[in-house]
């Protein structure tokens, strides 16, 4: 990462991103600050994208995939599954159901609990977005060779793995 835009409009040439090891000299050296800072520029771009061409918050499109994904969870399973308040998260769904892109269906197995399942406008605009999170997922590695593809992942995976373990 060189040349990006930092809090306080300040630009700044990061550099290579340090050692872990390495006694950090700002917060701007810190592994997990730069990951976060990568999510941050995705996450940016992606929303702007979302609202102005589907009329959906990055929020509301990861809830419906994420309700898509489990098939059928209850309320609940979603907020435990995604780390996510569960009253926030409420929220969202609400606005998603007034919109005709969820329904709640009583589950079959326990007349208690309520599913969340997307309906066929639901469905039609998941494909959708899952086409344009597809393409901008193949955008980020463009400069990346095969080999360093496959690298990243591997490494990622145990990161992802390391950090599940706290």
């Amino acid at each position: 990462m060189s040349n990006i835009n930092l809090p306080n409009g300040k630009m700044d040439g990061l550099g290579p991103t340090p050692s872990p090891w390495t006694e950090p000299k700002d917060i701007t050296d810190l592994f997990s600050y730069r990951l976060a800072y990568l999510v941050r520029l995705n996450d940016r771009h992606a929303q702007t994208v979302l609202i102005e061409q589907y009329g959906l918050t990055l929020v509301e499109w990861r809830t419906l995939a994420t309700i898509r994904f489990l098939e059928r969870p209850s309320l609940r399973h979603l907020a435990r599954t995604t780390q996510q308040d569960e009253g926030q998260l409420s929220r969202y769904v609400t606005g998603l159901i007034k919109r005709d892109l969820l329904a709640k269906n009583v589950s079959e197995q326990d007349q208690r609990v309520v599913e969340l399942t997307l309906t066929e406008k639901g469905e039609a605009l998941h494909r959708d977005v899952m086409l344009f999170a597809w393409k901008l997922n193949q955008d980020m590695f463009t400069d990346f060779n095969e080999a360093e593809q496959q690298q990243l992942f591997l490494l990622l995976d145990k990161l992802f793995n390391a950090v599940s373990r706290f």
